[in-house]
């Protein structure tokens, strides 16, 4: 029992350090003897001056004695090793919820993997930084005094490796020639990493891989989530689903040339580039340009006030002997408002049903929006689906779903019977916008005036007298014969008194 502990110590120690792919390389890592002491050293050398990296502890070690150890999930990384969305329950067990170990049949291609999770779940929670290390001048920097324990090591540049320190003096040789990926979405001349659009809209993608000196092996993959769709042509000028090109000038081609292969995957592609074509720059640094476009669809994510949910767009190159490089996303999002018809107070409303609307993208309610209906959700049309009016139920609500930020108008075409119908649309407004500390999130406005609900209050019509005609004629006759009537009664009682 002794001897399988040892063995998988050291082949997770081995494994983490030389296998795991990133923009900085771990290319050369030489471990220290085992120390009778309960700290270590991490040494980085042959990396960029000034490179800034941050240390996260994965793993305590708790105890050990010779060749046996125990280690405990150290503090903000419970939910990497339990949540199967980061994979870490995948590969390792925990015994009793407290002590971890390493599942057996873990491949070093399990361990990347592992790797892009950890790096994406400190990204997306606030993990402690057990330490920042800045290289010098001479790219090196040496960590004293650090517990034992598994470590995860992140670069400014989005590079990432993971080591341990149960083999408490490690040195990383850094290789820093290894190609980057960054994928942008294209908005007119400008680019971003997010933007908005409705449902049925075209996104403009372009991906710029960032070639070094002695490319071998490119392989490009780009993942979009379910509610984008891969179009067949770029655009009216390049009839293929992908035109790429680079910065040297004399190679641009599409998807039927022969430097490259182009397949496409569930919810993607990947492209592999010919080695023929990076053997002939193998002594240049230069960019390859894959421009495409993609429609988002009616499984798009839809964000509300209370809720935002991006549409991604991952790419990420593999090269060289399995390596892999970093991941770029983009993100889009698409909106949803919802509307409560009523009359009375807005306290305590009494809902109204069997009203009538259009949304309109212009002022003058020109140009309508058509919509599909799926319960109280009113959707922007695509494709063939039935198109339908929107008309509210007893509950007096219904949301809209699937536009991107703008203005729109919501105009009444007809009130519930007794009500008096709006003359004027009311404008909604939808902003994607950010807080103090750079969280997004949707703000709606009703005729420029914040609000979690479009409001819309009819209220009761009502019989009013008419003027003119037969109805004031009439009353003035039996006016008139009511006086007379007077008078003669008057006149009687006067005649009566002379007698």
């Amino acid at each position: 029992m002794k001897l399988i502990k040892k063995i998988v110590a050291i082949m997770f120690a081995f494994m983490m350090v030389f296998t795991l792919s990133s923009n900085v390389s771990a290319e050369t890592t030489n471990f220290g003897s085992q120390a009778d002491g309960t700290t270590g050293t991490l040494t980085i050398t042959k990396a960029k001056p000034n490179q800034t990296y941050k240390l996260y502890k994965m793993l305590e070690l708790e105890s050990f004695s010779g060749n046996n150890y125990s280690y405990k999930i150290a503090s903000g990384w419970e939910e990497f090793f339990k949540n199967s969305k980061y994979e870490g329950s995948k590969y390792f067990t925990l015994n009793n919820d407290e002590y971890i170990t390493l599942n057996n049949g873990v491949t070093d291609e399990n361990l990347r993997e592992l790797a892009k999770k950890a790096l994406e779940f400190v990204n997306e929670k606030d993990i402690k930084v057990i330490t920042t290390l800045t290289t010098g001048e001479d790219g090196s920097y040496t960590a004293e005094n650090l517990p034992l324990g598994y470590y995860l090591l992140d670069s400014s540049v989005g590079a990432l490796c993971s080591l341990t320190s149960s083999n408490p003096n490690v040195t990383i040789e850094e290789k820093n020639d290894v190609p980057t990926v960054d994928k942008k979405i294209q908005i007119d001349t400008k680019e971003a990493k997010e933007n908005s659009v409705s449902i049925g809209d075209n996104i403009d993608f372009s991906t710029t891989i960032y070639v070094k000196k002695g490319a071998q092996s490119y392989v490009l993959y780009d993942n979009m989530s379910e509610g984008l769709t891969l179009n067949d042509k770029v655009n009216q000028n390049y009839n293929a689903p992908v035109y790429v090109y680079t910065s040297l000038g004399n190679h641009r081609f599409l998807t039927d040339d022969n430097e490259f292969k182009f397949v496409q995957i569930p919810n993607g592609f990947k492209i592999t580039f010919d080695e023929t074509f990076l053997q002939s720059h193998q002594t240049e640094e230069y960019e390859i340009h894959v421009c495409y476009s993609a429609t988002l669809n009616s499984k798009a994510l839809i964000s509300t006030k209370d809720k935002l949910q991006a549409n991604t767009n991952e790419t990420y190159l593999t090269y060289g002997d399995s390596k892999t490089s970093t991941t770029s996303k983009t993100n889009t999002y698409t909106f949803a408002f919802p509307v409560l018809k009523y009359t009375g107070s807005i306290v305590n409303p009494t809902r109204l049903s069997g009203a009538k609307f259009k949304l309109y993208s212009d002022s003058d309610c020109k140009t309508e929006i058509k919509l599909t209906k799926d319960g109280n959700n009113y959707r922007k049309l695509t494709g063939v689906e039935t198109e339908a009016e929107i008309v509210t139920d007893a509950t007096g609500e219904f949301t809209i779903q699937g536009l991107a930020e703008g203005t729109y108008y919501l105009k009444e075409k007809k009130a519930p019977n007794g009500y008096n119908t709006l003359k004027d649309p009311i404008t909604v407004k939808l902003d994607r916008v950010a807080d103090e500390d750079g969280a997004s999130s949707l703000s709606i406005k009703q005729n420029d005036k914040p609000t979690d609900r479009i409001n819309v209050l009819n209220n009761f019509g009502s019989i009013l007298p008419s003027t003119g005609g037969m109805g004031t004629t009439l009353i003035y006759l039996i006016g008139g014969a009511l006086v007379l009537g007077s008078g003669f009664v008057l006149a009687n009682k006067k005649r009566a008194k002379v007698k």
